[in-house]
């Protein structure tokens, strides 16, 4: 089902857990967004202050309406992260995650097409002989 949180106060915190097949509407402006145990939710959220931190969740969608500056993903499999042009350069973190994608716009303009990137889930050190 749909639920919508409307958010009162600037100094407010939400918090959204162990939804299944949900979409969440954050109203309003927030400190923060957590969201943790989801599975097959949907969040679309207005300004977050600080950051929105998702954990032990799969099959996640979430979208940035007005603003967001940092969001963290942990043991988080099947994520996409839709960020609109005000929020295209807010920072991501992730940690154990599998199957992550963040889709953003090309241009400032309202019709502007989107683009959509992977958020890779391996690295590849190499030390060499110097250190």
């Amino acid at each position: 089902g749909m639920v919508e949180v409307n958010v009162t106060a600037s100094s407010q915190e939400v918090y959204i857990y162990n939804c299944d097949g949900a979409t969440v509407l954050v109203n309003g402006k927030c400190t923060a967004l957590q969201i943790d145990k989801c599975v097959k939710t949907q969040v679309l959220f207005d300004h977050v202050i600080a950051s929105v931190s998702v954990v032990d969740s799969k099959r996640l969608k979430m979208q940035s309406r007005q603003s967001v500056k940092s969001i963290s993903l942990d043991k988080t499999d099947g994520a996409m992260v839709y960020l609109n042009w005000e929020s295209r350069d807010a920072q991501i973190a992730t940690s154990k995650c599998s199957e992550l994608n963040v889709s953003f716009p090309v241009s400032e303009a309202e019709d502007a097409e989107w683009t959509e990137q992977p958020i890779p889930e391996q690295f590849i050190t190499v030390i060499s002989a110097d250190g």
